[in-house]
């Protein structure tokens, strides 16, 4: 402890490098007994570790990194780090749960990503942010790690961007749990030698699974031409698509469409930042409003301080929705003290499943 009273006295930034790694080994050795010290030796590393040395907040990672008493908020700063630093402790800290993944997958850039999808055992919550990105590298990653968890609309996204990426269909081939529905689709942007594969990993006749794709195209060049709704709603899509996979997807963005009464760009940009479908935020919004909307608003991390002014933006696009009083706004009020936003982003696709 003389020691790291010595290091802690010193200006010296090879001291304060060596001070930071000490008290990470102390940490590492076992939980402090003392509540208040482990507080306080947490906080002098929060300090410390963003003017240490990136070696010297690699070897911290590391030595943290399956540390499950190791403070919070230090895990999610290193999480937060450069790809090199944080990948031990995204890999690998029991510290970290869903809502922490979440956070840094809509945060955080693609090789971050990345190494979020290579993470065992990651939940649906989690992957379906991941998959959100359309990123064919975080995808692959995802589909490869064969104990991550995927739900069907995060397959489908998978199987839409394989369309263009053949090394993601032939690693969603190999998946256990590809659902079924999905195979069709996967047969038509395969080719032959994939087909061949396909039917037999899924005991499929070949012939009918041609046929069905056949039909499926001819079925398509009989469809009348896109309707003004068609192509209003496809441009809000390609729109909040193009924003999203630059991170300039925000509330900001959201308010503005609904300054400009554009009602289909709102609804694709709050369902694409809460992780639900459209359909089930269109549902939501029709079913209870005032619920949904705050819902989504927690489900995408929105500071509850912004609720209101697109609640305000809604009403004055002449949107129905109840106004901010009585049971309805208590209710709405749950929805961000009751919920996490990954618990939100569920109730919400319920809300609008059972509407």
């Amino acid at each position: 402890m003389s020691d790291l009273a010595r290091l802690a006295r010193s200006n010296a930034p090879q001291h304060r490098d060596e001070l930071l790694i000490a008290l990470g080994s102390l940490c590492a050795l076992a939980p402090l007994e003392d509540a208040a010290t482990d507080a306080a030796v947490s906080e002098i590393m929060l300090v410390i570790y963003p003017r240490a040395a990136e070696e010297t907040r690699e070897a911290l990672a590391q030595k943290l990194c399956k540390v499950a008493w190791a403070a919070h908020p230090l895990i999610a700063t290193i999480a937060s780090d450069l790809p090199s630093i944080a990948k031990p402790v995204i890999s690998f800290s029991p510290v970290l749960k869903d809502e922490d993944m979440i956070d840094l997958a809509n945060r955080m850039g693609t090789d971050h990503r990345v190494l979020i999808a290579q993470r065992a055992h990651i939940s649906e919550a989690v992957t379906d942010a991941l998959v959100r990105h359309d990123e064919p590298q975080v995808l692959i990653a995802v589909i490869e790690n064969g104990s991550a968890s995927l739900s069907m609309q995060g397959f489908a996204s998978c199987v839409r961007v394989s369309r263009r990426v053949e090394a993601l269909r032939h690693k969603l081939v190999l998946r256990n749990d590809m659902p079924r529905s999905l195979v069709p689709s996967l047969f038509a942007y395969s080719d032959d030698a994939l087909r061949r594969k396909i039917a037999a990993r899924f005991k499929i006749d070949e012939t009918h699974l041609s046929d069905v794709v056949r039909q499926a195209i001819a079925e398509k060049k009989k469809d009348k031409p896109q309707t003004p709704d068609q192509k209003l709603e496809d441009a809000a899509k390609r729109l909040v698509d193009k924003l999203a996979r630059s991170d300039r997807l925000t509330s900001s963005f959201v308010i503005k469409a609904l300054n400009d009464k554009k009602f289909a760009v709102f609804e694709h940009a709050m369902a694409r930042l809460s992780g639900v479908g459209v359909r089930q935020m269109r549902s939501a919004l029709r079913h209870d409003p005032l619920y949904a909307l705050a819902l989504a608003c927690r489900a995408a991390r929105m500071d509850r301080s912004v609720f209101p002014v697109i609640h305000a933006a809604m009403q004055a696009a002449g949107r129905k929705v109840p106004p901010i009083a009585g049971k309805d706004g208590s209710k709405a009020a749950s929805a961000f003290s009751n919920h996490s936003p990954a618990a939100a982003a569920v109730a919400l696709r319920l809300l609008g499943r059972n509407a």
